[in-house]
């Protein structure tokens, strides 16, 4: 890969993002859905791109062959801004009851995946155990995280269609949360279960189209350092690539402790220095160099570079191999998000706004948590609820359980899956039996 192919490729997926935000921003069925314009950038890429398209055209988008590893790159960005400057907020009742919510489903469509496999790989011989894996990353997860371990995996030398199966999921996962989503709140519109009247129609326009007219704009970032002495976007990169660093030492030095570290990632080692260096910042005066403003953009600037390009490098043959136990796993773990979400939902919420938080969580539930506050926001406009704040709450504190699935779980999967399935299994019941003893039980009024 030379600077060259990164130029070209960096030029394509950019002209594909312009098409994409100017189709969301024209077409009504892309609105009403809030389909991102990144997955609609790399929707374009996959079909007119080599793996597509180029297979019966001699006429397609001239991606390079560098473009598969734009993902595994970008991943490792975005999870060293993950703790930098990041703080949690007071932690509600509904906050922990949508905390635990996210635990039990992110345990239930673990192990739904690893059934399908177990069952599907009786009559597919080419179809690996830890195919089952994949599904929590793509729906709990999104396309971000489903990309990680897809590298860790692929890294790590154990299955090489770890990234497509991954960002498939995600795929699935996204649509399921924007287009079913949407569907749900129009059901509980009708029954009365929301908590505020809502209308798509009654939306600002720029939540619709994504386009904010320039009345409407707002600051992306705050300046932290004087453009004199350096722009103060270069500085928040800087201190990105200050954990990125850390990360390759530290995974240097694992590796001459005992070469058997060799297997662990890069994008784990950055996550874990993203970790130590976010608490240490937060510890100190240097507190005030960071602005999580400015990371969230250059977060989201990258996920939109990077699902762009993983999606356009998802090739046809991943559709073609694993269909049947993709959509069945999809199709199940939609499922058992529906009943988490709003049967022990209700339950353990109790609260006149237990819709908003049920439904946010299915859509965080089956992408990511963009997905969740982007349907609360449909219903809750004017923030009258703490739908946002729970699912926020929800979506911080399940880093618990996340980031050890996503660095330790992604390689005993294969070292040792009969132990990793017994304790994916144990937490399940963890989540369902501690939700039901802290939540389950009516709250007495006054």
């Amino acid at each position: 890969m030379t600077l060259n192919d990164v130029l070209t490729d960096f030029a394509w997926l950019s002209i594909l993002l312009l098409i994409g935000f100017q189709l969301r921003r024209k077409i009504k069925v892309l609105q009403r859905f809030f389909i991102p314009t990144s997955l609609i950038a790399g929707f374009l890429g996959m079909f007119f791109g080599p793996n597509w398209l180029g297979t019966v055209s001699p006429i397609y988008i001239p991606f390079t062959s560098a473009l598969s590893q734009w993902s595994g790159v970008l991943v490792i960005f975005v999870c060293a801004t993950m703790f930098l400057g990041l703080e949690l907020g007071s932690v509600t009742r509904n906050g922990m009851a949508a905390t635990f919510m996210g635990g039990l489903s992110h345990q239930v469509q673990l192990v739904t995946g690893l059934i399908v496999a177990a069952i599907c790989g009786l009559f597919m011989s080419d179809l690996p155990y830890q195919f089952g894996f994949m599904g929590v990353w793509g729906f709990y997860a999104g396309h971000g995280n489903a990309t990680t371990v897809g590298n860790i995996m692929q890294e790590a030398g154990f299955w090489d269609d770890a990234v497509g199966v991954g960002v498939t999921f995600a795929t699935l996962g996204m649509l399921s949360g924007v287009i079913g989503g949407m569907i749900l709140i129009n059901i509980g519109a009708k029954k009365g279960l929301t908590h505020v009247k809502m209308s798509f129609d009654d939306m600002p326009e720029d939540e619709r189209t994504g386009y904010i007219k320039p009345e409407d704009r707002r600051s992306i970032g705050n300046g932290v350092t004087n453009s004199s002495s350096i722009d103060p976007l270069a500085f928040q990169l800087a201190v990105i690539g200050l954990v990125v660093v850390i990360g390759i030492l530290e995974r240097t030095l694992l590796i001459k402790i005992h070469p058997v570290m060799s297997n662990f990632p890069l994008v784990g080692a950055v996550l874990v220095s993203s970790m130590i260096v976010g608490f240490l910042i937060n510890k100190s005066h240097f507190k005030n160099y960071i602005d999580r403003k400015c990371i969230n953009r250059l977060t989201s600037t990258a996920l939109d570079y990077m699902i762009t390009a993983a999606i356009a490098t998802t090739s046809m043959e991943i559709f073609t191999t694993y269909a049947v136990p993709l959509v069945i796993t999809a199709v199940l773990i939609v499922a058992g998000n529906i009943f988490v979400c709003y049967i022990i939902g209700r339950w353990w919420v109790q609260d006149t706004c237990w819709f908003e938080i049920g439904t946010g969580m299915y859509g965080h539930l089956c992408g990511n948590l963009a997905t969740g506050l982007m349907l609360i926001r449909v219903m809750d406009p004017t923030q009258e609820t703490n739908a946002s704040q729970s699912v926020s709450t929800s979506a911080t504190l399940g880093y618990a359980w996340q980031i050890p699935y996503m660095i330790i779980g992604s390689l005993t999967i294969f070292t040792a899956p009969t132990a990793t399935t017994v304790v994916s299994v144990a937490l399940l019941l963890f989540f369902l039996i501690g939700g039901s003893i802290l939540f389950g039980r009516k709250r007495k009024t006054a």
